[in-house]
């Protein structure tokens, strides 16, 4: 037997329980509403002269009024769902055999006249309510309980329904033919089941939207306010994108020196003030050339070129991006001075290589992020800034992979030992005429 419902993760079960009672909050609302127009007329009506029959239907929206009152309530507290969405639909659905029987009752005549009549359509509706819980197996069970309800209303009617035939011969076949009222029980089992498949369907795209909304939070929490909108819908709509996979990159780390000796005497809200300053325009520079921030460590600055976003040539925006925030940096350092603020010097190293890209960490939290031998080159080479005496510094990968005019400009610095590594790495420093990138050559480094 196919499994119609395929059980869901705890999480997106309650979610999606969520969205059931959402929608019958709505829809018993609008219920009640049409309910009680019926309940409150109806005696008027009465008054007036009006056939005692309808005091059956009256009776009935009575009945439904209170009914949707009921699922209005438990689906505002969220608990129309299990075994008390069973126990309270089965009856809604039953409603319409209720008047039925209560009608005939009263006045055969008018059982006569209903049970061939708007009546029986009132079970479509009723059944229709039930595939708001996106459950199968409940739609169908309510389809047989309204379809067997109806046929023992009719079977409970059929001798009074014999006796209007004998008084209205023009009739008989429309009131006692067995056929027709099993075709409308067999009409009301199926439309059971039809609500029950659209309420599989219902069900998947309800399921889908919530998931498609908890990846987008995902790409909020993961990024922050640090990735430009194409690198969000890229997360979007590329399925790989989230999970672990081998990227060829380029690694930007960014520190400021001798933080920890300047944080030392001031006011840690000034402090805080100025990092976040310093963070926004170092972030927007990143950004502007499809750079990803990937984290924030302190008064460290973390960034991927190439990894989300494709880009022409990641070696070449790496370091534009990085001429960039030295520049921005030197426009901040010009007016936190102004204001008799000590200026930020900071260190660049930048390397290109192989790193494992994914959402990275446990169960509960995870951080969209770069692992790698690559990543931890890139830090080394950003600590050795300070004794080159250069604003940033490349690797002879990043060089090598330049546009000419940016090539040209590379300065050769030797090849060095890096700590933790075997062998020596070639550096690279950047000539520019941009007085801001030589002003922010770093002094004495702290190690923090």
């Amino acid at each position: 037997m196919p499994q119609f419902e395929p059980k869901v993760p705890a999480d997106l079960a309650t979610a999606l329980r969520s969205e059931s009672n959402h929608a019958l909050r709505i829809g018993a609302f609008i219920g009640m509403v049409l309910a009680v127009v019926p309940v409150l007329a109806l005696p008027i009506f009465m008054q007036l002269g009006m056939d005692r029959s309808l005091f059956a239907a009256w009776i009935f929206a009575a009945l439904g009024s209170v009914f949707s009152g009921l699922v209005y309530f438990l689906a505002r507290r969220e608990q129309l769902h299990g075994p008390v969405a069973w126990v309270v639909m089965l009856p809604f659905v039953s409603l319409p055999t209720v008047f039925l029987f209560v009608a005939g009752l009263i006045s055969p005549q008018e059982a006569a006249l209903s049970i061939t009549g708007p009546v029986t359509y009132s079970y479509c509706f009723v059944l229709v309510v039930t595939g708001f819980m996106f459950e199968f197996r409940l739609s169908a069970v309510c389809g047989a309980v309204a379809a067997a309800g109806y046929l023992g209303v009719y079977l409970l009617l059929r001798d009074n329904l014999l006796a209007l035939a004998a008084l209205d011969s023009a009739r008989p076949a429309g009131l006692i033919n067995d056929s027709a009222f099993m075709a409308r029980a067999l009409i009301i089992c199926c439309c059971g089941l039809a609500v029950g498949g659209l309420a599989l369907v219902a069900r998947r795209l309800a399921l889908r939207a919530i998931i498609e909304e908890r990846e987008k939070a995902l790409v909020g929490r993961l990024f922050g306010e640090y990735v430009s909108d194409e690198v969000k819908q890229k997360l979007l709509h590329d399925p790989t994108a989230q999970r672990g996979e081998t990227k060829e990159v380029v690694v930007l780390f960014s520190d400021i020196h001798n933080f920890t000796a300047l944080s030392e005497n001031a006011d840690p809200a000034q402090i805080v003030a100025r990092l976040n300053e310093y963070f926004d325009a170092m972030a927007d520079a990143i950004t502007s050339h499809g750079g990803v921030v990937d984290k924030f460590i302190g008064d460290t600055i973390m960034a991927v070129f190439g990894g989300v976003l494709e880009l022409g040539n990641p070696c070449t925006s790496a370091v534009l991006a990085a001429q960039e925030m030295q520049r921005r940096l030197f426009a901040l350092n010009e007016r936190w001075q102004s204001h008799h603020q000590p200026p930020l010097q900071t260190g660049i190293g930048l390397h290109r290589g192989k790193v494992l890209q994914g959402a990275i960490g446990s169960s509960h939290r995870k951080d969209f992020t770069v692992i790698g031998d690559a990543v931890n080159l890139a830090s080394r080479v950003e600590s050795m800034t300070k004794e080159r005496g250069e604003p940033f510094l490349i690797t002879i990968e990043v060089q090598r992979r330049l546009s000419p005019d940016l090539r040209a400009r590379c300065v050769p610095l030797g090849a060095f030992k890096v700590k933790g590594r075997p062998g020596e790495i070639a550096l690279f420093g950047l000539r520019d005429v941009d007085s801001a990138l030589i002003a922010n050559v770093p002094a004495a480094r702290d190690v923090n």
